[in-house]
């Protein structure tokens, strides 16, 4: 618990509930705990998958011609008012 929620409280709990459900998830089989330790357990919940980097490297296109969108569009309004 400490390595993923420094504090043990409520309001710390609850900041870190993913980080925490992914770790217990890496634990627990099918209603069995595993033989891990906590340096694989972070391993494990640190690893990235093919897909999810996809999906990073989409969102951060579509995020930067929007970004590009924008500046036409506000260059075109200020031509227009001149």
């Amino acid at each position: 618990m400490p390595e993923y929620s420094y504090s043990l409280d409520e309001e710390g709990i609850s900041e870190h509930a993913f980080e925490l459900i992914f770790a217990f998830d890496e634990v627990i089989s099918l209603g069995h705990k595993e033989n891990v330790t906590v340096a694989q357990v972070k391993q494990f919940c640190e690893m990235e998958s093919h897909e999810e980097k996809l999906h990073k490297l989409v969102m951060q296109s579509k995020i930067n011609e929007t970004k590009d969108v924008m500046k036409r569009k506000a260059s075109e309004i200020d031509k227009s008012k001149v």
